[in-house]
């Protein structure tokens, strides 16, 4: 199995193709002109480089188009700095490193059309320069931040190389993906605050996405409970964050998603599929239960954000809706469920519209809408 990218949300979300890995360069032309809107140093081209990525970061939920180009403008800012950088002069600092190696990292996973695996060497050996690059500062202390950092930048590198070795016949926990969750409790284990909000949701959703590819509920969960457990941290001290809200909700999503891949098989060796079914199945009220968690998450998560509400998290909320609909006997509940999730899949379309983003909803709820339309 190939590097995971950005996860497919919805109906339509699964687990990453297979693909072979490549030696090519990562293409990161296309760079255009872009306006940051951050506070930066005159002359500071490295502080430049940094506001663009975390720029990117912050777009990256509502409009990965938009993060896309900011992350180009990145990585060309990046690679013309250290072109010009004098050979006489000590290397860049670790922050440089870390901005350069974020930003090829996350180009590569929201690039759609090109090999992941390019980018991810390309990603790796700027990060491990950043490390050396530490290594030869007489004045650690000062760099130590940027340090953890790169370390952090690494083990996303890490988890994203791993899931290339997560087959379905063994479904063993590659050592890779190991140290990679060792790194990063380690690097996180300080009391202050190392990443960024935008920064910290987004490797919370790296690590529950590398879980969704085992078939196994244990190492499943290895995964989602760690990321469980980095978003609540955050949402303590910001317990408004609604994309932390919405990315919970997702990880009880991806558990009820689980236990209904369990039904299903349940009902496949079950011979009294003729007669009415009267009561759920253990694996289904385990799916049922954690769609509720999910549905209270991302319910929360669209209030906290009110008219600034990702199309997503509405798609998210329907996608719920619709597999409860599905465990629910009483034909009157069951349709307020369906009716809840057209409009849901309504405000969808409306706060893409809103905010002037390019979205397209999961290929399973447009089916649904689609069948819903015709009756």
């Amino acid at each position: 199995m190939g590097a995971e990218k950005k996860r497919p949300r919805g109906l339509a979300a699964q687990k990453a193709a297979k693909k072979a890995k490549t030696e090519e360069e990562p293409n990161t032309n296309n760079a255009q002109t872009v306006v940051i809107d951050k506070e930066v140093e005159e002359g500071d081209e490295i502080g430049e480089a940094s506001a663009l990525y975390e720029s990117a970061l912050e777009k990256a939920e509502k409009d990965p188009q938009g993060a896309l180009q900011l992350l180009r403008g990145t990585v060309h800012e990046s690679d013309r700095i250290l072109r010009n950088w004098s050979e006489t002069e000590t290397r860049p600092p670790p922050q440089f490193y870390y901005t350069y190696g974020s930003a090829l990292y996350e180009l590569g996973r929201l690039t759609e059309d090109e090999e992941f695996e390019p980018f991810l060497e390309a990603a790796e050996e700027r990060l491990q320069d950043g490390l050396e690059s530490f290594e030869e500062l007489s004045d650690k202390e000062a760099h130590t931040e940027s340090a953890e950092k790169l370390r952090v930048a690494l083990a996303k590198v890490w988890i994203a190389k791993a899931a290339g070795s997560v087959n379905d016949e063994s479904d063993d926990i590659p050592e890779l993906a190991t140290r990679a969750l060792d790194a990063l409790d380690k690097a996180l284990s300080g009391s202050v605050k190392l990443l960024s909000t935008p920064s910290t949701i987004e490797l919370a959703s790296i690590v529950q996405n590398h879980g969704d590819l085992y078939g196994s509920l244990e190492n499943q969960s290895k995964f989602r409970d760690w990321a469980e457990k980095l978003l609540q941290r955050l949402l303590k001290d910001e317990p408004d964050n609604a994309r932390a809200l919405s990315e919970l909700g997702l990880g009880k999503l991806s558990l009820a998603n689980y236990w209904l891949e369990q039904a299903d098989e349940q009902a496949g060796d079950d011979d009294d599929e003729e007669e009415e079914k009267k009561e759920l199945s253990q694996e289904e009220q385990n799916a049922f239960d954690a769609i509720v968690e999910a549905k209270n998450y991302f319910e929360q998560a669209l209030e906290k954000a009110g008219d600034q509400a990702a199309p997503q998290t509405f798609a998210d909320l329907a996608e719920a809706c619709l597999n409860q609909a599905n465990l629910v006997f009483n034909e009157e509940d069951q349709n307020k469920l369906y009716q809840t999730a057209v409009k849901r899949i309504e405000d969808a379309k409306s706060a893409a519209k809103k905010s002037g983003v390019e979205y397209n909803l999961p290929e399973g709820l447009q089916s649904f809408v689609d069948e819903w339309e015709e009756q």
